[in-house]
């Protein structure tokens, strides 16, 4: 009798289990059932940022565009993402689970600049930077927080 309690829950627990799990978010993020799944080549978009406005007397647009266009200086700006990278580790490359390389801390800084410098919606970023959404938004919170941790001292 025992035995076969324990042969009927062990088939059963799992089916209702995974029911009740269906359409409900992981706790660790990652697919989403139902989401179409789209390619970004982070390294690429990475290098040409850098081919863009960070290779000094070889950058492809001056330092005027990128004061123009970011609301800073070049040099600010790669202060601001030192101070944050060390402030928060969010703002540090990783790999993910598959052993692709994550999103830059360059490519996280930018979106969240590019947010707050021109008011554009977190999607809009994903062209240029190869974020989605979701990554932006959360970029946009944690550089904010990172940048009142590090310098409200100095105000």
């Amino acid at each position: 009798m025992t035995h076969n309690v324990v042969q009927t829950m062990a088939i059963h627990v799992p089916v209702i289990v995974s029911t009740m799990l269906i359409g409900k978010k992981r706790p660790h993020g990652g697919s989403t059932h139902g989401r179409r799944y789209i390619h970004r080549d982070r390294n690429e978009r990475h290098d040409l940022i850098i081919n863009d406005y960070f290779k000094g007397e070889h950058t492809k647009y001056t330092s005027e565009h990128f004061r123009r266009r970011f609301r800073m200086d070049v040099e600010l700006f790669k202060k601001i993402l030192r101070a944050i990278g060390n402030y928060d580790v969010y703002f540090t490359q990783k790999v993910d689970a598959v052993g692709k390389d994550g999103l830059s801390p360059l490519q996280k800084m930018i979106a969240a600049v590019r947010m707050l410098a021109y008011g554009c919606p977190a999607d809009i970023l994903d062209e240029y930077v190869q974020i989605g959404e979701s990554t932006a938004i959360e970029s946009l919170k944690r550089f904010c927080d990172a940048v009142i941790g590090v310098f409200e001292k100095n105000i």
